[in-house]
């Protein structure tokens, strides 16, 4: 049975999680505040912890900070749960290592989905953890050994990848479709530019990552399903840089990848993207193919605030905004190689 360590100074906060919690199949351990959750850490094995922000004594920022910089305890999925309208300490608190946020009052489905999401992601982050002590210990003996415990450690970076770009894709209520899409969509583009085969993987795996950073949006935002005002825009665009700064902090080579992506998506060509305004080739590569097949995906499916398009209306925005938004060269090889990105929709079709 999984147990989840509830810091909160909140009484009421605290029965309510715990019975959801225990109704779940959690054994729950509380803490009224960060020293208290520093000291059960010690003595306890914890498979979650949901820590408050605004607690009197040491706060959830110091006790995150101090989790996030012990090697023992780092692995351990920390969820923020905080206001609604706290945003900005909700993005100070990613930055310094939180994993997720949950917001009060918490929304049953969306916290139970969360919580068994961040159970999965803890499991694979001790299995990375265990192999590279495995692998320290035996690496002058076993070569061999190391080499296969390396394939095992490069694959559960791919689940961890996998899980964290369906998680995204349920913030934006989309379906993990569109992200898996994205991922082969951009992948076959880089083979085009000839890019090698490790390459073209690498951008499989981290082109679904693109918009991990809607984590630290608003939902009133994120959901609108009419237009957004300049603030909400302005509050959007945020996303770029929060998911720039959660895939930054490993400088594995997808993890470097998928972060350089989710950073430039959002440049344009003439330069009025964001969030930089970089100009022409200046923007990367892989943000700008990203950039093209993210939009074109985008535009055949269906959103909270518009219908899908049609392929013929679709294809005419491309062309349209060759040169302006998207990069010329990348727009003519795209549809030089239409039938395959439509056979990859084709294959993988929302049911």
């Amino acid at each position: 049975m999984p147990t989840v360590l509830l810091c909160d100074d909140e009484i009421l906060n605290r029965k309510v999680a715990s019975k959801i919690l225990n109704k779940e199949g959690f054994s729950v351990i509380e803490a009224q505040d960060g020293k208290e959750a520093i000291e059960l850490l010690k003595n306890k094995k914890i498979d979650l912890i949901l820590m408050d922000l605004m607690m009197p004594g040491m706060d959830g920022y110091e006790a995150t900070q101090i989790i996030k910089d012990d090697d023992e305890l780092s692995t351990i999925p920390l969820i923020i749960i905080s206001a609604l309208s706290d945003k900005g300490a909700i993005i100070k608190a990613l930055e310094l290592g939180a994993d997720e946020y949950l917001t009060k009052p918490f929304d049953i489905t969306d916290f139970r989905l969360r919580i068994k999401n961040a159970i999965k992601i803890g499991m694979y982050q001790n299995m990375l953890k265990d192999h590279k002590t495995l692998l320290e210990a035996q690496v002058k003996e076993k070569t061999k050994d190391l080499q296969s415990a390396l394939v095992e450690v490069q694959n559960s970076e791919k689940d961890i990848i996998s899980i964290l770009s369906k998680m995204a894709a349920y913030r934006d209520n989309e379906t993990s479709l569109h992200t898996i899409r994205v991922g082969d969509m951009a992948a076959l583009m880089a083979k085009k530019f000839g890019w090698n085969n490790d390459e073209i993987e690498l951008m499989r795996l981290a082109a679904p990552m693109h918009d991990i950073g809607k984590v630290g949006i608003d939902d009133m935002i994120l959901l609108k399903p009419g237009k957004l005002d300049e603030n909400e825009f302005f509050k959007m665009k945020e996303h770029s840089l929060i998911g720039h700064s959660i895939l930054s902090q490993k400088k594995t080579p997808l993890l470097k990848l998928a972060a350089e992506i989710a950073y430039t998506h959002h440049e344009k060509y003439n330069g009025s993207g964001y969030p930089q305004g970089l100009i022409g080739d200046a923007i990367p590569l892989s943000g700008a193919i990203v950039s093209v097949v993210d939009v074109f995906d985008a535009l055949l499916s269906e959103r909270p605030y518009k219908k899908a398009f049609s392929l013929e209306r679709a294809l005419d925005i491309m062309q349209s905004d060759s040169g302006s938004h998207f990069h010329p060269k990348i727009i003519e090889l795209f549809l030089n190689n239409l039938d395959e990105i439509l056979e990859i929709r084709k294959r993988l079709r929302d049911v």
